[in-house]
């Protein structure tokens, strides 16, 4: 029986593609909604590093206490696998963070998520031509150009000169992009091997681990954070990376890497669309053109299994 983690774009079957989009639909949400009270937070009430440390830290602390009362097989790995886990939390979780959040401190959110969404491009590369896992088709082909030029509008309003890259931001970016794109693969390859519940579990562990190496407990209390702000970044923390991070995996479970990546494009569009709600920020007609480019790049996506399916049938 085939696994539908190697399952290709064609074979995978239509339940499994529907109910994989939805769950990253999700994802995407609870990310692009949440981009807005990040940046509100940074500017306003925190530091880069305390919103990048508490997301996954705080994460961990639910999960752990969680499972460690609930299900105890959960944090069975091979030991030969643990250098794995510890890589994706350091590099696909910890250093994805960050490198995004500081990009938005330095130069814009625009410019951030832009360079960030070059990604999916990287992990098609990777899957097609290194893995040789997925296939580069003409209809994923298309998809991907079109959700590309679309974020491009939808972030920039059609202008280059709003992409502002400024000192260290100009490493940050592209690595942001980078570590992304990593998480994606390295994320899908775990998945082959093992539950959703026991990736987190130790991908956001090893990610706590890294950050207290940086900003330790003491350090941490040092800063007498009150009952208020504690609430805000366990809330935080909740909306902006656990809910999304157990759908993400979820539907990465149930599709190809490369379909992921070009859906996570949608994330950029709901977080202007996020900001022009909840922080009043312009929504121009370019940027809206923008966005339902994406939206057609990934709905193209979505009915792409079936005409295969069709296309087969007919011969």
């Amino acid at each position: 029986m085939i696994s539908v983690a190697s399952r290709t774009k064609s074979t995978i079957p239509v339940p499994h593609a529907l109910r994989g989009f939805l769950l990253l639909l999700l994802a995407v949400l609870f990310w692009g909604g949440s981009a807005p009270i990040g940046k509100y937070l940074i500017v306003n009430r925190f530091d880069t590093m305390t919103i990048a440390q508490m997301r996954t830290s705080l994460t961990f602390i639910l999960l752990s206490l969680f499972f460690i009362w609930k299900n105890k097989s959960v944090y069975r790995i091979k030991p030969r696998d643990g250098w794995k886990f510890a890589v994706l939390g350091v590099v696909g979780i910890a250093l994805t963070n960050y490198t995004y959040y500081y990009t938005v401190k330095e130069s814009s959110v625009a410019t951030a998520i832009l360079i960030q969404y070059t990604a999916p491009v990287l992990v098609v590369l990777y899957s097609v031509n290194i893995l040789k896992e997925d296939t580069l088709d003409r209809v994923t082909l298309i998809s991907l150009v079109l959700a590309l030029i679309g974020c491009y509008f939808a972030v920039t309003s059609g202008s280059f000169h709003s992409i502002n890259l400024k000192g260290w931001a100009m490493l940050t970016g592209p690595l942001s992009a980078c570590t992304f794109a990593y998480q994606i693969v390295a994320t899908k390859q775990l998945l082959k091997r093992y539950s959703v519940w026991t990736m987190l579990v130790y991908v956001f562990g090893f990610s706590a681990l890294f950050w207290l190496c940086f900003n330790p407990p003491w350090e941490i209390i040092a800063k007498q954070y009150t009952a208020e702000d504690w609430g805000i970044l366990w809330f935080f923390a909740i909306i902006s990376i656990l809910i999304p991070q157990i759908a993400f995996a979820s539907g990465l479970k149930l599709l190809d890497a490369s379909t992921v990546g070009i859906i996570s494009i949608l994330e950029p569009v709901i977080a202007i669309v996020a900001a022009f709600l909840i922080l009043g920020e312009s929504l121009s007609l370019i940027q809206m053109v923008g966005g339902f480019m994406v939206l057609a790049a990934v709905g193209l996506l979505q009915v792409h299994p079936m005409i295969m399916r069709k296309m087969m049938k007919v011969e």
